[in-house]
């Protein structure tokens, strides 16, 4: 009799918060922003891989005792007791910029931050009284340095908006020409449907007194037989 009868007993289960960046929060503030957001990590014994996932994201199918059927189950509800253990323990999550992005600061003073739980940009720019004394010296110069950097990213949100608009802008009309460019080869190209691959050789070689070397294919000698037309014919 094999020791597990859920294969889900065999795996290492365990759950963490991990900062995922959230794209539009970082378009308005200007500034990367950051959410927390819960992933599980499964390992099989003696296995080096481990698989991550978002823990409320789908992860398998399961029989419905009520009603019959197959119902979906998130990696949460699979592995609910470690879930369970995970939510007991874990610490208060946190949205905003982290301070690893923070140019102002020193890696030791990010780490000194961490000590006294202070983990993004927004919550020391907010640090007042006794909490902000605990910063020690230099804490005020932080706390305003970190009320700045906000402030200067809320500035460049515009800007940002504006290029990003432009970049989607220049990518939609290098695919409209793209798109025009292929429908006026199509148009060109039917001039020649008629035409034998020998009759698009003497085309060409009457038009620019040389003829095409090599076995080339049909389409390059459509290219090359649009290049050749008298300039006077051309569109």
């Amino acid at each position: 009799m094999p020791a597990y009868h859920d294969p889900d007993e065999l795996l290492v289960v365990t759950f963490k918060n991990l900062a995922v960046e959230n794209p539009l929060k970082t378009m308005e503030a200007g500034r990367p922003i950051f959410d927390d957001v819960e992933h599980c990590f499964i390992t099989a014994p003696g296995s080096p891989d481990i698989k991550v996932f978002p823990a409320n994201t789908f992860a398998r199918w399961v029989g419905n005792p009520f009603g019959g059927g197959q119902t979906k189950q998130s990696y949460a509800e699979r592995f609910s007791h470690q879930y369970r253990q995970f939510k007991a323990h874990v610490a208060q999550t946190k949205s905003g910029t982290p301070l690893e992005h923070a140019p102002f600061l020193s890696e030791a003073r990010r780490a000194e931050l961490k000590a006294q739980n202070v983990y993004t940009v927004e919550a020391l720019a907010d640090i007042e009284g006794n909490e902000l004394k605990n910063l020690g010296p230099g804490g005020r110069e932080m706390k305003n340095q970190a009320t700045a950097y906000i402030a200067e990213s809320k500035l460049t949100v515009p800007t940002k908006q504006m290029l990003a608009e432009l970049e989607t802008l220049r990518i939609r009309n290098a695919i409209l020409e793209e798109d025009a460019q292929v429908k006026r080869e199509y148009t060109v190209d039917n001039e020649f449907n008629d035409m034998s691959d020998k009759q698009l050789r003497d085309f060409i070689t009457t038009n620019t007194g040389q003829a095409p070397q090599g076995n080339l294919a049909r389409k390059t000698l459509v290219r090359m037989a649009m290049d050749a037309r008298p300039k006077e014919v051309a569109a």
